[in-house]
C-alpha cells in the first residue's frame, strides 16, 4: 500500500522532532557528572581454618591434672591389649615407618598410634618419653611404645594415675607466618629420618642466593674445614632462605636456630643452615629432623 504524501510529510515531522530531542536541539551537550567514582574494596585475606584434634576421643574429655595432684601406681592395665594392637596395625597400614623392628620415623610411628587408638574411641598422648591412654578423666595409664635405639616395644606398661594425667591444658598457638595459607599446628612426636624430603629445595635455595644476592656473603672468608663462606648478614640470609622457600610454595619460617619447611600440617622439616652463626653450613647434616604434626 502507498503512503499519501499528507501521511509521510506527518512521519518526517516526527522523526525530525525525536532527533531534535536526542541532541538537545543541536547545541552542545554537558554530560552530568557521575560524583566521585568509589574505591575498589579490597577482598579480604580469607584466615585459615584451624586442623581438626589429631584425637577427637581427646577433644571430647577434660585436661589431665599435673603429676603431683594424682595417685599414680601399678595395677593390671585395662588397655595394653587394644595398644599392642594398634601398635601392629601401624606396622601393617605404613609400612614404611619401619625396617624390621627398627623405626625409621619415630613421629609418624607415635603419631598413628594416637590415631588408631582415637578410631577405637580412646584417647592417647605423647609425652615425649609415654604414650598415656584413657577412655575418660577419672585415670590415665601410661606405656613405653618405643626403645631407646628406636625399635618397637611391645605395649610396655608403666603404670595408672588417678585422675587422668592428661592432656595438660597447651597455649594458644602463634598466629601462622604471613605468607603461609596453612593454620598453624603443634607437634606431637619429632625423630630424625634417613633423608629430608625437602633436602635438595632447601640445597638449591643457597645456590640461588649465591647468584642473586652475593652481598650476603663474604667469599674471601671462609669457615675453618667447611668451605662455606661467611655470612656477611646471618639475619638477611635467614629472612632470603626463608623468602626463597616461600616462592617454591613451601610455608617456611626462621625459628631463630633453624629453618622450619611444611608443604602441610601433616609433617614439617627442619634445617640448620649456619654454622656459628657466621658461615654458610651445607651437607646432608643440615637436615636435623621431622616432626608430626608440623611444628609451626
Amino acid at each position: 500500500m502507498r503512503l499519501s504524501r499528507r501521511l509521510l510529510h506527518r512521519l518526517l515531522l516526527v522523526g525530525l522532532a525525536l532527533s531534535l530531542q536526542v541532541c538537545g536541539g543541536g547545541g552542545k551537550s554537558t554530560p552530568a557528572d557521575p560524583g566521585p567514582v568509589p574505591a575498589p574494596t579490597p577482598t579480604p585475606t580469607p584466615e585459615p581454618v584451624a586442623d581438626p584434634p589429631l584425637s577427637a576421643s581427646c577433644a571430647k574429655l577434660g585436661p589431665g591434672v599435673p603429676d603431683g595432684e594424682a595417685r599414680c601406681t601399678t595395677e593390671a592395665p585395662d588397655f595394653r591389649g587394644q595398644l599392642q594392637e594398634a601398635i601392629e596395625i601401624v606396622k601393617t597400614e605404613h609400612p614404611e615407618i619401619f625396617d624390621g623392628n627398627n623405626v625409621r620415623n619415630a613421629g609418624a610411628y607415635i603419631v598413628e598410634l594416637i590415631r588408631v587408638m582415637d578410631r577405637r574411641d580412646l584417647c592417647a598422648a605423647f609425652d615425649g618419653e609415654e604414650i598415656g591412654v584413657k577412655a575418660n578423666d577419672s585415670y590415665s595409664e601410661h606405656y613405653d611404645v618405643l626403645t631407646s635405639r628406636s625399635q618397637v616395644r611391645n605395649a610396655f606398661y608403666i603404670g595408672t594415675c588417678y585422675p587422668a594425667v592428661f592432656p595438660l591444658p597447651q597455649p594458644p598457638l602463634p598466629p601462622p607466618p604471613a605468607s603461609c595459607p596453612l593454620p598453624s599446628s603443634r607437634e606431637v612426636a619429632c625423630g630424625r629420618e634417613e633423608h629430608g624430603r625437602y633436602y635438595w629445595d632447601v640445597e638449591d635455595s643457597i645456590d640461588e642466593l649465591y647468584a642473586e644476592r652475593p652481598g650476603l656473603f663474604d667469599f674471601n672468608d671462609w669457615a675453618p674445614g667447611q668451605g662455606h663462606p661467611r655470612l656477611t648478614n646471618p639475619k638477611a640470609y635467614h629472612d632470603a632462605m626463608v623468602d626463597k622457600l616461600v616462592s617454591k610454595g613451601y610455608c617456611a619460617k626462621f625459628d631463630g636456630e633453624e629453618i622450619q619447611v611444611k608443604l602441610k600440617n601433616e609433617v614439617s622439616e627442619h634445617y640448620d643452615v649456619n654454622y656459628q652463626d657466621a658461615f654458610v653450613r651445607r651437607g646432608e647434616g643440615i637436615y636435623r629432623g621431622s616432626c608430626y604434626p608440623a611444628a609451626f
